[in-house]
C-alpha cells in the first residue's frame, strides 16, 4: 500500500505542483494565522539518519558541538522544511541534489523533515480553490473543512516535506500529512499541506560568515557582481515601508527620458525611516548596537553602475561605512536587516518566527560573545532562535536544559539533549567541552582580588553556596565564593590571597581527603581560624541533600533524564544551573527540608560572624 501511495505522490507532484510551488512561493494568505513551530524531526537527510530537535519548552535552543560534528546539517535540514526557502537554479543549481544521505549512494530513500505545527488561533485556508485547476466538488470541500475542523480540534498538525529518491537521483519534493484522518490520503492533501507551510512563520538561516553588508548591492541582475539575498533584503525594505515600493520602480525615477528626482527623494526618506525606526523599536537596548544610533540606505547612480550603499552614524552625526564599524556592530546591522527584511512578503504577526543562526559572532571578543547570550534572551521573546556555537562564551547556563549535543559517529550526526547525554556510558567530554568549561567557571567572569572571600573544592561547591545563600537570605553574598580543582589542589589560591591580604575561609568535605588537606593547610600557612568542614562524619556536597530532594531538583531542571540515583554529572549541571539564575528560587524553597538548609545556614552563620568587619 505504501509503495502505491508513495507512487501516486510522484506522479501528483510531476504533473501539478511545478505550478503550484511557483503560485505560493511569494503570496501572502487572506487573513492573518497564528502557528508556531514545535518540533523538527529529520530523517535521511544528508549525515543525519534521525534527529529530532524539540522547541515546546524554550524559544532559545543551542546545538553544542565540534566543528564538522553536523550542527551547521541540522539548521540547513530545518531550513529546508519550508519551500519557501528554496534557492533558485541560478542561485544553487544542486540544492535538491545534494539532501541525499551520503553514504547511502544509491538511495531509494527519501529525505524528510517533519515538523509538529501549533495551531493557536483557528487555521482556514481560503485559497485552495484558486490554486486547483478544476472546480472542486462540494464532496472535496467538504472533505477539506472536515480535516481543518479535525486539526483545529487538535490544536496541532504533523506535516512532512518529503524529498524522493531514485538510484540516488532528487525526484520532484511533495508535501503530506502525518495523519490516521482519512483525508491525508487525499488527491488534495499536498496541496493543503503545502498551503499551510504557506502561511507558516518564516524559518530563515543567518550564516556569520556569509551573511556580511556588501560596501556596494548592485541592483543589475546581470552584473557580475550582483548579490540576490542583499537585492531581496533592500527590496523587502521598500516593501515594508509600502507595499506598492520596489527597487524597480525606484530605479525607473532616474530614467533618462523621464527623470523623477524628488519622488525618489522622497521614497529613499520614507525607506530610511522605516530602516530606522525599526532599529529603534527592536534593537536598541541589544548590546551589540551601542556604536550604531542611525542608519541610511544611499542610492549611486551613474550611466554605467546603480547601487546602494549602507552607512552608520554614532550619536555625535560622524558617519561611517559600514566595513568602518566594529565587526559586532555590523553583526547585529546585517542581521537585522535580514530577519527583517529579507522577504519582500513579510508575514507580520503570522506566529513566532524560526532564526537559525549558525556560529554567531564567533571572531568576536569573549566579552562581546557574553554580552550576545543576554540579546538572544530578549529576542527569544518573540522569536525562537536555534543557534550553533563551539564557544563556551555563547553558553548560558541558565539554558542548559535546552542545549543540544551534537556528535558525529561513523559519519551519522547525532543529537541529545545534554542531560541525556551526560548518562551516556560512552559520552565523549569533548563534544561538550565548551559547556564542562563553562561548570568549571569561566575565568574573565571572575573580579579579583577580594576583600572577602570563600574557596572551595571545585565549582559544584560554589554553585550550591551560592544558591543556598540567595534562598536563604535574599540577596547575593557580600563575599567572594570561587573554587579550586581539588582539595589537595588549593595551595595557589591560598597563596594568593595571603598575597592580597585578603580575609578568605577555606570550606572542604569532612571525608578523608578534605580533613587530610585540611590539617596541611593549617601547617603550610600557619591558619588558624580560616579553614571549615561540612557538618558529619565522611561528608561530601552531595550528602548534603536528601535521595529525594535531589531527584526532586532534577526533575525540575532536568525532565528527559531518569534513573533512581542521580549522576555526579547530574548533580554538578543541576546546580550550575540554578547558581545563574534566580528563575527556580522560589521552587527549590519548597523541595529542600529545613534540616538541609540548615546546615548551610549554620555555616553562613559562623563565617559571617568570622569575617574581619
Amino acid at each position: 500500500m505504501l509503495q502505491i501511495l508513495d507512487l501516486y505522490y510522484k506522479i501528483l507532484i510531476n504533473n501539478v505542483f511545478s505550478d503550484f510551488t511557483k503560485a505560493r512561493k511569494h503570496s501572502l494568505p487572506d487573513y492573518t494565522p497564528k502557528l508556531s513551530y514545535q518540533k523538527f524531526k529529520i530523517t535521511n537527510f544528508k549525515g543525519i539518519d534521525e534527529v529530532e530537535i524539540d522547541l515546546v519548552k524554550n524559544n532559545l535552543v543551542l546545538l553544542l558541538g565540534l566543528n564538522e560534528s553536523g550542527k551547521t546539517t541540522i539548521l540547513k535540514a530545518i531550513e529546508a522544511f519550508s519551500f519557501l526557502n528554496d534557492p533558485s537554479q541560478d542561485v544553487n543549481p544542486n540544492f535538491f541534489k545534494i539532501i541525499r544521505k551520503k553514504s547511502d549512494i544509491g538511495s531509494n530513500k527519501p529525505a524528510t523533515i517533519t515538523a509538529v505545527i501549533k495551531i493557536e488561533e483557528e487555521l482556514k485556508v481560503p485559497s485552495l480553490k484558486k490554486l486547483h485547476k478544476t472546480e472542486l466538488s462540494e464532496e472535496q470541500i467538504n472533505g477539506i473543512n472536515g480535516f481543518l475542523h479535525h486539526i483545529n480540534k487538535q490544536k496541532e498538525v504533523v506535516i512532512s516535506r518529503v524529498f524522493p529518491f531514485k538510484d540516488g537521483k532528487p525526484h520532484r519534493f511533495f508535501y503530506r500529512f502525518e495523519s490516521d484522518h482519512p483525508f491525508a490520503q487525499n488527491e488534495l492533501s499536498s496541496y493543503l499541506a503545502m498551503e499551510i507551510v504557506n502561511i507558516c512563520p518564516f524559518i530563515i538561516y543567518f550564516e556569520d560568515f556569509k551573511d556580511r553588508i556588501p560596501e556596494r548591492i548592485y541592483i543589475n541582475k546581470k552584473s557580475d557582481s550582483f548579490d540576490p539575498i542583499w537585492y531581496d533584503i533592500i527590496d523587502g525594505l521598500f516593501y515594508n515601508t509600502d507595499n506598492s515600493f520596489s527597487i524597480s520602480k525606484f530605479a525607473k525615477f532616474y530614467s533618462k527620458t523621464n527623470p523623477m528626482h524628488d519622488d525618489a527623494s522622497t521614497v529613499q526618506t520614507r525607506v530610511n525611516k522605516t530602516l530606522n525606526d525599526t532599529f529603534t523599536t527592536k534593537w536598541k537596548d541589544l548590546s551589540g548596537v551601542k556604536e550604531i544610533d542611525t542608519t541610511e540606505l544611499d542610492f549611486i547612480h551613474s550611466t554605467s553602475k546603480q547601487y546602494f550603499t549602507l552607512k552608520v552614524k554614532d550619536k555625535d552625526g560622524t558617519t561611517y561605512s559600514v566595513d568602518e564599524r566594529s565587526k559586532g556592530a555590523l553583526w547585529y546591522l546585517s542581521f537585522l536587516m535580514k530577519t527583517e527584511f529579507r522577504s519582500k512578503k513579510l508575514r507580520k504577526n503570522f506566529g513566532t518566527p524560526v532564526f537559525l543562526i549558525d556560529e554567531p559572532a564567533s571572531n568576536l571578543h569573549s566579552t562581546a560573545q557574553s554580552n550576545m547570550i543576554d540579546d538572544f534572551k530578549a529576542l527569544a521573546k518573540d522569536t525562537c532562535i536555534i543557534y550553533t556555537t563551539h564557544s563556551q562564551y555563547l553558553i548560558s547556563l541558565e539554558n542548559i536544559k535546552n542545549t543540544y549535543v551534537i556528535e558525529k559517529e561513523d559519519g551519522i550526526v547525532k543529537a541529545h539533549k545534554w542531560g541525556v547525554y551526560l548518562n551516556k556510558q560512552d559520552a565523549q567530554v569533548h563534544y561538550y567541552q565548551p559547556l564542562a568549561n563553562l561548570l568549571n567557571i569561566i575565568p574573565h567572569s571572575l573580579d579579583v582580588p577580594w576583600k572577602k572571600c570563600i574557596i572551595t573544592e571545585g565549582p559544584t561547591d560554589r554553585h550550591v553556596l551560592l544558591s543556598i545563600y540567595r534562598i536563604l537570605y535574599g540577596k547575593a553574598p557580600d563575599f567572594v565564593i570561587y573554587p579550586g580543582n581539588s582539595a589537595h589542589n588549593l595551595s595557589e589560591l591560598i597563596s594568593l590571597n595571603i598575597g592580597w591580604n585578603s580575609d578568605f575561609k577555606i570550606l572542604l568535605d569532612s571525608d578523608d581527603a578534605g580533613n587530610t588537606a585540611g590539617q596541611k593547610y593549617i601547617e603550610m600557612y600557619n591558619l588558624t581560624n580560616e579553614v571549615y568542614y561540612l557538618p558529619s562524619t565522611n561528608q561530601k556536597i552531595e550528602d548534603c541533600f536528601t535521595k529525594v530532594e535531589k531527584q526532586s531538583i532534577r526533575d525540575m531542571l532536568l525532565p528527559d533524564n531518569a534513573g533512581n540515583k542521580v549522576s555526579k554529572k547530574e548533580f554538578a549541571a543541576m546546580w550550575g544551573m540554578l547558581s545563574e539564575s534566580k528563575e527556580y528560587d522560589e521552587h527549590l524553597k519548597k523541595i529542600l527540608s529545613h534540616s538541609s538548609l540548615s546546615l548551610f545556614k549554620t555555616f553562613f552563620e559562623h563565617v559571617n560572624s568570622a569575617f574581619i568587619k
